[in-house]
């Protein structure tokens, strides 16, 4: 397989990986965001922060691991690169979840604490 083929289909996996993954969760996140914002326009900001992390940062793995990595076979570059696409939205996915857990509390429950 082409150089540049197999490049461009990695990237393409990345994306849509990632785009997926955005797409299930905008909804909930700005929904949260706009609850621990002090407004509209810093929910906004914050998720299209995200967005643009949640892109980058997995594309930058798979582009750095397809650097160091020569395989003969196409495919396992291929699934090396979902892989990394994979690792880097669960890091991602990871300290999203870490920073927005500072400022979500659980509901307490009746009779707890009385």
């Amino acid at each position: 397989m082409n150089a540049y083929v197999l490049l461009v289909t990695e990237s393409l996996i990345c994306v849509a990986v990632s785009l997926a993954v955005l797409h299930a969760m905008s909804r909930p996140l700005m929904n949260v965001l706009t609850r621990i914002c002090p407004d509209e326009q810093a929910a906004s900001f914050w998720l299209s922060y995200t967005r643009i992390m949640m892109l980058l940062a997995p594309l930058l793995l798979v582009l750095s691991v397809d650097l160091f990595t020569h395989f003969a076979n196409p495919m396992d570059t291929l699934r090396l690169a979902l892989i990394a696409a994979l690792g880097g939205l669960l890091v991602g996915l990871h300290a999203v979840g870490k920073r927005i857990g500072l400022y979500v509390r659980a509901p307490r429950e009746a009779g707890a604490g009385s």
